[in-house]
């Protein structure tokens, strides 16, 4: 039995997801799980969000099969100090705390708890056409949506994450997207595309608003400040039918660019991604700058 650990906020939780799904095709004969046991007592994001917006129902583990590879907690608040104090089992693997590619994850013979966030493209590359499968967003009905829609479907249109909130102060990823990194990014998107519309997307529109300004001069811009709490992932999806992307270090707008279908885009990143010694999970076909 192979068990995968959920937990995070979308973007998280869709990488995880993601590594549960190649680890069935690696693994067919074997039982591959998900433990979710975690999202209870969390206080970020809006839960487990996978089965509610994807419609995907993959079997949970339960506390015994936890127990036969890891240390089955009752909630959150219980796994946050169990990590620190508790000794890793041989079944566990457990992710590099430099955040590197493990292609032993994915050869693992026998029973196997995964913990971690598995953020790299090189975990499930192999199976995209069911990772773009799984990751089907529902179908946008309301107006404002379907509206800017076909904006993106008739405009040269670029989508850009601003993360703020909860990464102003945060020590691994504060001052990593600055305006500098804004600056550079939309000057090499208007060398390579010359788009029309750019699409601001973020937890802080405001701010987007007041900084934005003289970067997107002459531009049509449109501040995407609709989309909210369990509607929230309405802006992943809006990202990824945008011809090209401008990324935050965000896995929310790195799975909204890696979405994107259209075989031309362009996809900017930052050239980090966190304040500590780590690799980046940003794919080599991205613009880093």
């Amino acid at each position: 039995m192979k068990i995968v650990k959920i937990l995070g906020g979308l973007g998280n939780q869709m990488f995880q997801y993601a590594l549960y799904l190649s680890l069935k095709e690696q693994f067919p004969h074997e039982q591959v799980k998900i433990d979710i046991s975690c999202f209870k007592s969390y206080p970020l994001h809006n839960g487990f969000e996978i089965n509610r917006i994807f419609a995907q129902n993959a079997p949970v583990a339960s506390f015994k099969d936890i127990l036969k590879v890891a240390y089955p907690y009752p909630n959150y608040r219980f796994w946050q100090v169990g990590k620190y104090i508790l000794p890793k089992r041989k079944t566990m693997c457990v992710e590099r705390k430099d955040f590197t590619f493990d292609a032993t994850a994915l050869i693992r013979k026998g029973n196997c708890y995964y913990d971690g966030y598995w953020q790299h493209e090189e975990y499930f590359c192999f199976v995209k056409d069911a990772i773009w499968s799984a990751f089907s967003f529902p179908e946008i009905t309301d107006k404002r949506n379907t509206e800017i829609i076909q904006r993106f479907q008739t405009t040269n249109s670029v989508s850009l994450h601003i993360r703020r909130g909860d990464y102003i102060n945060h020590p691994f990823f504060r001052g990593i997207c600055d305006l500098d990194y804004y600056k550079r990014a939309i000057c090499y998107m208007e060398e390579q595309v010359a788009p029309r519309l750019y699409c601001i997307f973020s937890n802080d529109i405001d701010w987007c608003e007041n900084n934005l300004h003289e970067l997107l001069s002459g531009k049509e811009v449109v501040y995407v400040d609709w989309n909210n709490g369990m509607e929230s992932y309405v802006d992943m999806q809006l990202m990824s039918l945008c011809q090209h992307n401008i990324i935050a270090n965000s896995s929310f707008s790195w799975w909204g660019a890696w979405l994107n279908r259209n075989p031309q885009k362009v996809v900017v990143s930052p050239t980090k991604w966190l304040n500590i010694e780590s690799e980046s999970p940003i794919p080599q076909s991205w613009i880093k700058v």
